[in-house]
């Protein structure tokens, strides 16, 4: 069993054990490691000693005089060595071994010492003893003239020094081992002492994570106490916590839940977390599935289960199950919780409401159509009669201009509804092509410059040689650009400048063309820029028909916007040079 899986206490007692173990080893090593420092500082002395007393005798009676008192000292200590070294380092006595078998002694450590200072000293093994011995040598000289130079070196066994081990380590097992019973069973103690309320916190918050009541014990300690407070105050916590966001839980499920789309959860694997009636029933499910199913399983659509694996997206989808059925789709990735929620919206009744009212507009401008061009045909008829030539009847013919140019206003209007309606209902025209946005805006300019209000306007054009190429309807961008120039030339009227200007500029901008109109008429106020693109709205309406009578129905600026989306662009309003408004078209080139 490795140590991570053993019990607290266990781990406490195995831990003070070694505690215990690495303090009383390094107690042992530092009482040993001092009494054998005396030891060994004992026996050099007493080596010293008798070494001194060799070396006078040498002194005095030579080698002879050593020799006896070696006897005397092997005598005491048997297990010492007396060894005489001559001048050259061979060895001429020794009490241990026979001197012809011995090595040169010279670069011995201590008989180089005795040689060079008069005395040496030396730890290490002995090969021919084989054990560890305290050497300790010291220079003679022999009587005579001149006298012999000697090194007398003494010699004694560590291994006599094993007693002391015995003597210092039996008393200190016995000595060790009742401090370590003493430390377990206060180990022990201390730890019921702590672990005992504490198992009882642990049992209560077993039973608080199975979902029962319980209460923290509380205790006379003072700190096992305050943790106990705390954790009550943190179950009450805790437990108003749940409350209020099972609560809320119920309310967001309530309210999902009356939604007028449909709402499905799904996590990483595609099973459902959440799902309310609306989508359900959308899905064409009788009944809601169960938490857990797959989703695959009740979407009326493989389309709409591969959007699962796409990034976000928005998608609307014609689903046939007894019936066309119409149905926006929205996929959002979710982080917390992980996965993916999905809205459902059955647009089937309002893609039939939208078809019943482009037929109404369609049926509405073809019926108009004719009893306008009846209408026309009168006035025209009527204006040439032979009735209408004389002077007196000029009254009348200014009548009849006048209503012929309202029944040309009321066939634009339907022209541009009907329009409008084929831009919203029809996919592109097929006959898409090279379009020149060059060549478009040379027509343009012509078709403008013919009018009889744009005799004092100025129209210049700025465009690169090699002309500006995009895809698309031509007539359908002629008609874009025609409604934009158009309504520059009809605001320049209401500028205080004796002369219009219109300036359209074509360049490259990133992968797009940019074609952009600008004038120096009044301009466009600051909170109706963001109106003059709507249906039946225009800017400044109260100056067009109150000054020149020349006022629009506010389509043309839609319809221009809804061509220009069509064919992958954007129209806005910029930034002016000339101080009136600028018309910006981005095109893919």
């Amino acid at each position: 069993m490795s140590f991570s899986k053993l019990t607290l206490k266990k781990k406490i007692a195995i831990l003070m054990t070694l505690a215990v173990s690495v303090i009383g080893l390094a107690a042992w090593i530092i009482i040993y490691r001092a009494e054998r420092s005396d030891s060994i500082e004992y026996t050099r002395t007493m080596l010293s000693r008798y070494l001194d007393l060799m070396a006078v005798s040498g002194e005095e009676k030579g080698v002879a005089g050593i020799k006896n008192i070696s006897g005397i000292w092997t005598s005491l200590y048997p297990d010492g060595r007396v060894t005489v070294v001559g001048l050259n380092g061979e060895v001429v006595t020794d009490t241990k071994a026979d001197v012809s078998q011995m090595e040169n002694h010279y670069t011995r450590g201590e008989v180089m010492g005795a040689f060079e200072n008069g005395e040496g000293a030396e730890l290490r093994y002995s090969k021919t003893q084989r054990e560890w011995q305290i050497y300790m040598a010291k220079r003679v000289i022999t009587p005579g003239s001149p006298g012999e130079v000697y090194v007398v070196r003494l010699s004694y066994p560590v291994a006599k020094l094993s007693g002391l081990i015995k003597s210092v380590t039996i008393p200190f097992i016995k000595y060790f081992a009742l401090i370590l019973i003493l430390v377990w069973l206060g180990t022990y103690l201390v730890l019921r002492l702590i672990l005992t309320p504490l198992n009882s916190l642990s049992r209560a918050a077993s039973q608080i994570a199975r979902g029962e009541k319980a209460r923290f014990p509380i205790t006379n300690d003072d700190e096992i106490q305050a943790l106990s407070n705390t954790l009550n105050s943190m179950q009450d916590s805790l437990q108003k916590t749940i409350r209020e966001a099972q609560e809320r839980k119920e309310e967001l499920a309530q309210l999902v839940g009356a939604l007028p789309i449909g709402v499905i959860l799904i996590d990483d694997e595609k099973k459902i977390r959440y799902i309310n009636k609306e989508a359900s029933t959308i899905c064409g499910q009788s009944e809601l599935p169960a938490r857990g199913s797959s989703v695959e399983l009740i979407l009326p659509s493989n389309e709409l289960y591969f959007m699962l694996d796409e990034p976000d997206t928005t998608r609307t989808l014609s689903i046939m199950r007894s019936g066309a059925m119409a149905m926006q789709v929205e996929a959002t990735t979710l982080r917390l919780p992980r996965g993916r929620l999905i809205a459902l919206q059955d647009l089937t009744e309002k893609a039939k409401l939208e078809e019943v009212r482009r037929d109404f507009f369609i049926d509405a401008g073809h019926e108009f159509q004719t009893p306008l061009a009846i209408i026309r045909t009168g006035l025209e008829l009527l204006k040439s009669s032979p009735q209408m030539n004389g002077p007196e009847r000029s009254e009348d013919v200014e009548t009849i201009d006048s209503l012929l140019r309202q029944q040309e206003r009321i066939s634009g209007l339907v022209d541009d509804l009907l329009l409008l309606v084929r831009l919203d209902a029809d996919p592109m025209r097929k006959d898409v092509a090279n379009v020149d946005l060059v060549g478009v805006a040379e027509e343009v300019k012509d078709e403008i410059a013919a009018l009889p209000q744009s005799k004092e306007t100025k129209i210049e054009i700025t465009a690169p040689t090699g002309g500006a190429h995009v895809m698309g309807v031509y007539e359908d961008m002629r008609r874009a650009l025609l409604n934009i120039m158009e309504n520059a030339q009809k605001y320049i009227q209401f500028s205080d400048s004796p002369a219009g200007i219109i300036k359209v500029s074509l360049c490259e901008e990133g992968g797009m063309w940019r074609l952009t109109v600008d004038d120096n008429g009044p301009g466009v106020a600051e909170n109706e820029r963001k109106l003059i693109f709507e249906r039946f709205r225009r800017g400044d309406s109260h100056r067009a028909r109150g000054r020149k009578k020349s006022g629009g129905y506010g389509l043309g600026l839609s319809i221009s916007r809804r061509i220009i989306e069509r064919h992958g662009g954007t129209l806005e309003l910029g930034e002016s040079e000339l101080g009136g408004t600028a018309f910006v078209i981005r095109l893919p080139k």
